[in-house]
């Protein structure tokens, strides 16, 4: 008997812990992540995936950056963003472990 009880409150445990990574998840997946470039006039948004969801580039990046130069800028900002993101997976996934 006592071991069927031991068991029971070992499954509910588990239950209990599968639920808040299930919400964790969730939570997490639903968040976006911002990567700024040339002081901050270069806004990359991504998904918790990683998928650049808007990119803001402000008129005076446009300007005074040669093509090159603004690629680059972009390309850096969406990487930070992409990294914020990774970043917070790796977080949820820590804080997964037992």
């Amino acid at each position: 008997m006592r071991e069927m009880e031991e068991a029971m409150a070992r499954l509910e445990e588990i239950v209990a812990s599968a639920r808040r990574a299930e919400e964790a998840a969730a939570e997490w997946s639903a968040r976006q992540f911002v990567g700024r470039a040339d002081e901050g006039r270069i806004v990359a948004t991504t998904n918790a995936l990683g998928v650049l969801v808007e990119l803001e580039i402000h008129p005076l990046s446009r300007k005074r950056l040669d093509a090159r130069r603004l690629a680059d800028e972009i390309t850096a900002a969406v990487v930070k963003a992409e990294e914020a993101a990774a970043a917070a997976k790796d977080g949820l996934m820590n804080g997964l472990r037992p």
